[in-house]
């Protein structure tokens, strides 16, 4: 094999070594907006509540919306009610 088709043949590996990484890191880009939207999507929603005169939006209607916020995110921390 002379050496013009052996760095030829590494430059292609390298090549398909980039494009690897590239498309996992769009899927990872893509995770990453579909979370975004969903959270702003949530706070939107609940600025809106909130914002309607009457709607009888409560404390506890917030928590709801945050905890399936955090529940969606994978992050829900664990919560004790001490009665405070």
């Amino acid at each position: 094999m002379s050496d013009d088709s052996k760095c030829f043949q590494e430059r292609v590996a390298k090549l398909r070594n980039l494009r690897e990484k590239l498309c996992t890191q769009s899927s990872e880009w893509k995770v990453g907006f579909e979370v975004r939207d969903f959270v702003v999507c949530e706070l939107q929603d609940m600025h809106e509540q909130l914002s309607k005169p009457n709607s009888g939006t409560t404390p506890e209607w917030c928590r709801e919306k945050v905890e399936h916020i955090l529940d969606e995110l994978l992050s829900v921390p664990e919560t004790t009610t001490t009665g405070d």
